[in-house]
């Protein structure tokens, strides 16, 4: 099946490197909770009102993150993915405009602080991953001007270790032109040139003693594919610990299978960004076929707008949710999708978490509920694959091991038959989000479910019968 290939393709990520630090295998295990620093939560007491300029600093800290690690933990997530972490020129509370690489934001702490929250994440076996951009540098002062504020910049303080100014590329008429998106400048950031010899050994001995000083278990690189394949392998080498890259070139057939995938030669794995895309397509904008392209990948982020925001339907949701979190890749929660949050273009999805971090909100509870089996299943479960079982306009299926999950495409109950399920005639199987919730496997060794008002089903054979 079509689908099937897609998925064999993103959701086993090529391993290349050394065995140093954890393997992308290794991050299979892992549920990551993705959460912007200064949103999450601050250092002392918690603001009873949230944030109201979100294009500025709110004032969370790595210290927030670390007197609420409960709250991660207790959702089922055992990685954090943070936000860049270095000095940002005005504004930059989101950490991707960087002004000094060599300096920790001021804004989410001090050096220690840092070191701390890794120390007490490895404590509990959460794993860190730093966000981190390599591409360009933020927005000098005097923008105007551009070939006088290169000097307020450490270390690139001149313009040679830049590319010429280009605005960016014309998308979608030249998202092919792959020498455009690398040396041509995103949203007029300062284009780094990795060519350079300074630039290139500078950036390769930054996040060698970046891994060295935090012991960050591993990296996502920001705009992957604005830089040299090249450049990531040894990027990838010095770093001595996973990768993943935001290969993101937009929907297909810009941002193809084939397009993300060739990056899997050069670092871990890529954020499966065509899967996202088809997500949004069968989910969040309510197209009624799976059979449109690919599935998989993750719901929110914060460069697009929350699913809620374009489908307020939280059964949508909680079905996309159960094909991310059960789904054979790394799965990741963008923060605030567990609370409901509904907004929409940047800066409106990058909320404040506060004053809204309740462990009891349905959408806790069932990404809770979810995550938790999830690692029940141990590692053995991890190694198997998944097999489409069923495919049709308003509904699919798949099955891992003893493990199977039916998804629904609409917001109605919907009965469907599967055909040569990988169980045997007799088998009872639960569904873990309603344990009241049974079926049968039939002689012929069918199986005949039905999705009630659409939420989905997670389905495991019984035991002692």
């Amino acid at each position: 099946m079509f689908v099937n290939k897609s998925l064999i393709l993103f959701l086993l990520p090529v391993i290349f490197c050394p065995s140093d630090g954890k393997t992308a295998e290794e991050w299979k295990g892992r549920i990551i909770y993705q959460l912007l620093t200064d949103r999450f939560a601050p250092s002392g007491e918690t603001p009873s009102q949230p944030c109201s300029n979100l294009r500025d600093y709110c004032g969370g800290t790595f210290k927030g993150i670390e007197k609420n690690l409960d709250y991660i933990t207790g959702l089922g997530a055992n990685a954090i993915w943070i936000s860049p972490i270095v000095q940002n020129t005005d504004n930059g509370y989101h950490g991707y405009w960087a002004q000094d690489i060599f300096k920790i934001n001021p804004h989410f702490g001090t050096k220690e602080d840092l070191i701390s929250l890794v120390k007490a994440c490895h404590a509990r076996d959460i794993w860190v991953m730093a966000d981190l951009v390599a591409n360009h540098m933020g927005y000098p002062p005097n923008a105007g001007k551009l070939e006088r504020s290169f000097n307020n910049f450490v270390p690139f303080n001149e313009a040679q270790y830049f590319h010429p100014y280009h605005s960016y590329i014309k998308w979608p008429q030249e998202c092919h032109d792959q020498w455009k998106i690398e040396n041509y400048w995103l949203a007029n950031l300062p284009d780094l040139n990795q060519s350079h010899p300074f630039v290139h050994q500078t950036l390769l001995n930054w996040i060698r003693n970046l891994t060295g000083q935090f012991e960050f278990d591993g990296y996502r690189l920001d705009t992957a594919i604005q830089v040299p394949k090249d450049f990531w392998a040894e990027f990838r080498k010095s770093g001595g610990a996973f990768m993943t890259g935001e290969a993101n070139n937009g929907p297909p057939p810009c941002g193809s299978m084939e397009y993300v995938a060739q990056y899997q030669g050069y670092i871990d794995s890529v954020l499966a960004y065509p899967m996202y895309w088809t997500l949004r397509e069968v989910f969040q904008e309510k197209s009624k076929d799976f059979r449109a392209s690919i599935l998989g990948g993750f719901v929110d982020n914060h460069d697009n707008p929350r699913f809620l925001n374009l489908n307020p339907s939280t059964t949508a949701l909680k079905n996309e949710l159960t094909f991310v979190i059960m789904g054979d890749w790394i799965p990741i929660v963008y923060y605030g999708t567990e609370q409901g949050f509904n907004g929409g273009s940047d800066p409106s999805n990058r909320e404040s978490l506060w004053p809204h971090m309740s462990t009891e909100h349905p959408l806790y509870k069932f990404i809770q509920k979810l995550s938790q089996f999830r690692k029940s299943l141990g590692k053995e479960w991890l190694q198997q694959k998944q097999l489409e079982v069923y495919l049709q306009s308003n509904a699919y299926a798949f099955s891992r091991g003893q493990i199977m999950v039916v998804l629904a495409a609409q917001e109605k109950t919907i009965n469907l038959t599967i055909q040569n399920s990988p169980y045997e005639p007799g088998d009872t199987l639960r569904n873990v989000l309603n344990p009241r919730e049974t079926f049968s496997v039939n002689s012929d060794r069918s199986l005949y479910v039905s999705l009630n008002s659409g939420q989905p089903l997670v389905l495991q054979k019984t035991v002692n019968q």
